[in-house]
């Protein structure tokens, strides 16, 4: 490769001849107009030759133009090139007026004429020169017009302000371009990274992709990205490494110490001096400035990194407002709107991080163990680096090192032994641990506001979930003093701001799992963190839990378990208040009551939105004996923990297991609470229905008309629960064939609901629903229509259009159709209450299995057979596998599936399913007797 370089030696000798210093290789020639002496006129022709001959040209411009061409050489060059005007207009122009060019300015010239590259570079009126510069007036003009003549071919020069400078600008330019197609490095570039990029870096390849799509982008204007994230994530290095891959693209490559807007100016200021822009001993301020406008202006071609800025206002004034300068920022704080394009940097996948520990420690044997450390530690660059420096130090095995660190996690995180050396050394020679490194943060979060670190230790001591703002917001009066004050107003949000400023915890809009629309604010924190900010102390620990215990109370839905709008609220809270009360821990001392009405909430729960009952059984287990321990056997909690125990089994059909817990509920409601207590009346309501379910229709009804007395004496003949007890009468005389008995009560109660709830409450609804049931058994089916779509349109208004009892409403109506032969109507009613059961209540819970059966009857009254089939079937797997093999319902799917395989012809198969059906209704009624 062949590079001229035109200058005037006498203003530009120094920036030429180290220029072609740094350009000089084996395979790069460079050549100056002295090696073409003068000897009979023949310089132009010689420059000419090796011009043509030449990649590229630099031509250096200043206020000296140097000796002037030989008028022979001119004309002798003119008949060489007849149309040498003809391509360059200003150059014939000029001829044709008797102008006269030196040698400096053909060189520009001729490059342009045969189409080589040509960069063009301005000397800065404060740019040093050489001790021969003598420029005049004329001089000055001469080259004012030649820079005119070349703007008019649209060649523009760039200014340099040193032979630093100079050289910065060509290797910036295409001419690095020309030169890497030689597999050309240069030696020059100006560089300050501190940090040595580690031999191995994983795991961050797609990191370094999207920091070039910013700083590549953008051409002739800044740009800037902000790589933020968790204290030991990597991005430091990250943007060192980011530096090292891109060297030979920056003139200069400059690292600024951000996290003190002291160390950040100083830095600044160093950069002005190393390029020639500010002398060593300019004061600060002005010279800060000067560095900030040429880089306005002249900051193409070097890459600034801002390591460890505090926030984009710390920054902001130190930024380059304008030019083509590149800046990469790292910070712990993720807010960079309206300055930089922001890049959160994520922790390692446990992929990534036990490929680091097998690489880093030489186990290659160890691989299942190094995947299961890297999840234990979070993906954290930082602790995978302390843990495999742990390991090699003492000889032990990456499984070792993870039994220590679950035994004594504190003390494994801040073993000082192990600390990275590199890792903010500045500050810290004997480096940081991981458990220095975020109590440093946690130190500073609470400098910026008082509820940082007790916000932060209470979320520690939570499951690693998000956890819902929601939770500190309405639960802060059960927080104790100094936090509840500090966190009330704005407070809350100002201490998640000052934790997130230190990327202590992430600020996240959760959406409901089930229901998009329900967006719930939260926080998440770290695992690593929440060992870290977690108090060690077993008095604060406990303290803290129980605190957390009553707030979680305080914020969970009371009707849970009957009200499935809650139940978004509820998902987001279930997970952190299992991991606090539902497991084998005892609960914190003060909360006990407390831990024990949450147990219930979330058993409910379990029970009514999941229809995991089995999961729901423990927790009301573990909540009836935390209450009979605390508050006696004898207590009114203890009346409702059995209620709604034997409710649940009573639900499964474990008739003979709910019906003892259903009698000492009701004998300790009439002992301590008294026979005409209200919730004596709740007791004897629900063992009548157990014992109308066995069979045992007489004592049912007794005890449910001693309820309906108790609560028409107690509670007025009017009350909600009066009208409970009337439908469940009614209800009871149904089952015993009086549907003219049974009337008047569901009329009675439909009544006293219209009246005392309103017309659209869904407490009407379900009047008007077992009314309607009721006309359509007396057959009285133009009668039962308006009913239904009544109860409808309540529940759509009032509870909302994908709530169960929606679903039982349009199943319903959807069977009235079905049986008025109405299959085309009674199909799209089906089909939206299977939609709403599966969504809402998931598709293994119950109602889901009714939701399949209606609909499959339906298709087989259709004869679509075949796609009746796998909806029995899915309904009768639901039954068998969350009520049981011997429930009711698993009889009546049996049954249905046996009745379609009866109409496909497959008998044999039928006659088991029926068989297995009888046997299990016999086993039912073999309880009731």
């Amino acid at each position: 490769m062949r590079v001229f370089i035109s200058a005037v030696s006498d203003e530009f000798l120094a920036y030429r001849e180290q220029l072609r210093r740094d350009l000089t290789r084996h395979d790069v020639e460079v050549k100056v107009q002295e090696e073409f002496k003068d000897y009979g006129g023949l310089t132009l022709e010689k420059l000419d030759v090796y011009i043509i001959a030449c990649d590229a040209v630099v031509h250096i411009v200043g206020d000296m133009t140097g000796a002037y061409a030989k008028p022979l050489s001119v004309q002798a060059l003119r008949s060489k090139y007849p149309a040498l005007g003809d391509t360059l207009p200003p150059l014939r122009q000029a001829l044709e007026r008797g102008e006269a060019l030196s040698y400096t300015q053909w060189e520009a010239w001729l490059a342009l004429h045969h189409g080589k590259p040509l960069l063009i570079a301005r000397a800065d009126e404060s740019a040093p020169r050489g001790p021969n510069y003598d420029p005049n007036a004329a001089s000055r003009a001469a080259q004012q017009a030649h820079l005119a003549r070349l703007r008019e071919v649209e060649r523009y020069p760039s200014s340099f302000t040193s032979p630093d400078n100079l050289i910065q600008r060509v290797f910036s330019s295409f001419i690095l371009d020309l030169l890497k197609e030689q597999g050309f490095r240069p030696r020059f570039a100006l560089s300050n990274v501190p940090i040595l990029v580690p031999r191995l870096f994983v795991g961050r390849e797609a990191a370094l992709k999207a920091i070039e799509a910013v700083l590549g982008g953008q051409q002739g204007r800044v740009a800037i990205t902000a790589v933020h994230g968790l204290r030991g994530v990597g991005k430091t290095t990250l943007a060192a490494a980011y530096a090292e891959q891109h060297r030979d693209q920056y003139r200069a490559t400059w690292w600024l110490r951000a996290q003190t807007e002291a160390g950040l100016r100083a830095d600044l200021v160093g950069l002005g001096v190393r390029l020639g822009w500010v002398a060593a001993d300019d004061k600060e301020e002005p010279a800060l400035a000067a560095a900030l406008e040429r880089l306005r202006h002249e900051g193409e071609g070097i890459l600034l990194i801002y390591d460890n800025a505090p926030n984009r206002q710390a920054v902001r004034p130190y930024v380059p407002r304008g030019g083509a300068a590149r800046v990469l920022v790292t910070s712990n704080a993720p807010d960079w709107s309206g300055i930089a394009e922001p890049l959160p940097l994520a922790v390692w996948p446990p992929a990534v991080g036990a490929e680091y520990l097998v690489k880093r420690t030489g186990r290659a044997g160890e691989q299942a163990a190094a995947l299961a450390l890297a999840e234990a530690l979070g993906g954290l660059p930082l602790a995978h680096e302390q843990a495999a420096a742990y390991c090699e130090r003492l000889g032990i095995s990456l499984a070792e090192y993870q039994k220590r660190f679950t035994n004594a996690p504190g003390q494994i995180l801040d073993a000082q032994a192990d600390a990275a050396d590199e890792y903010h050394a500045e500050d810290h020679p004997d480096g940081l641990t991981v458990a220095k490194t975020f109590a440093l943060a946690i130190a500073e979060a609470s400098r910026r506001h008082p509820g940082a670190a007790g916000l932060l230790a209470h979320a520690a001591l939570l499951a690693p979930e998000p956890i819902p703002l929601f939770l500190f917001a309405e639960g802060r009066a059960k927080l104790s003093e100094p936090l509840a004050s500090a966190l009330a107003g704005d407070g809350l949000d100002e201490a998640v701001a000052a934790l997130r400023a230190f990327a202590l915890v992430e600020r996240e809009a959760v959406a409901d799992e089930r229901e998009a629309g329900v967006v719930t604010e939260c926080v998440r924190l770290h695992r690593l963190v929440r060992q870290v900010a977690a108090p060690a102390e077993r008095g604060a620990r406990e303290e803290m839990r129980r605190a957390l215990v009553e707030a979680l109370a305080a914020v969970y839905p009371r009707d849970v378990n009957e009200n499935p709008r809650t139940w978004p609220r509820a998902r987001r809270l279930d997970g952190l208040a299992l991991d606090l009360v539902g497991g084998e821990a005892e609960p914190p001392s003060g909360a006990e009551v407390t831990s024990a009405w949450l147990l219930d909430r979330l058993a409910s729960y379990q029970q009514m939105a999941l229809a995991a009952y089995a999961a729901a059984q423990l927790l009301f287990e573990r909540a009836l004996a935390i209450t009979e321990r605390v508050q006696g056997s004898n207590h009114p909690d203890v009346d409702g923990s059995l209620n709604n125990l034997a409710l649940l089994l009573y639900t499964q059909g474990d008739l003979a297991g709910a019906r003892p817990l259903f009698e000492r509920a009701l004998a300790i409601s009439e002992r301590v609470q008294g026979p005409d207590h209200p919730n004596t009346a709740t007791s004897l309501n629900n063992f009548a229905l157990l014992l109308r379910d066995q069979g045992d229709l007489a004592g049912a009804r007794s005890l449910h008309e001693r309820a309906l007395a108790i609560r028409e004496r107690v509670l007025g003949p009017d009350h909600p629960d009066t009208a409970t007890s009337l439908a469940n009468g009614a209800g009871l005389l149904r089952a015993q064939g009086d549907l003219v008995g049974a009337r008047p009560l569901f009329e009675r109660a439909l009544s006293i609901n219209e009246r005392v709830l309103g017309p659209d409450h869904p407490n009407t609804a379900a009047s008007l629903n077992n009314l309607a049931v009721l006309l359509q058994d007396q057959g009285d089916l133009a009668g039962v229509r308006p009913l239904f779509e009544r109860a409808l349109s309540i529940n759509e208004r009032a509870l909302g259009p994908n709530h169960p009892n929606t679903a039982t409403n349009l199943n319903n109506l959807a069977g009235l159709l079905q049986a008025l032969g109405d299959l085309a109507g009674a199909r799209p009613l089906y089909e939206r209450a299977l939609a709403i059961t599966e969504r809402v209540q998931g598709p293994d819970h119950p109602d889901t299995a009714t939701s399949l059966n209606n609909f499959a009857s339906l298709l087989q009254a259709l004869g679509d057979l075949a796609g009746a089939r796998p909806l029995y079937e899915r309904a009768l797997a639901i039954t068998e596998r969350v009520l049981g093999l011997d429930h009711s319902e698993t009889a009546t799917s049996l049954n249905n599936l046996a009745v379609l395989l009866q109409a496909l012809g497959d008998l044999a198969g039928a006659r088991l399913l029926f068989e297995r059906a009888l046997s299990i209704r016999d086993k039912v009624r073999g309880a009731r007797d």
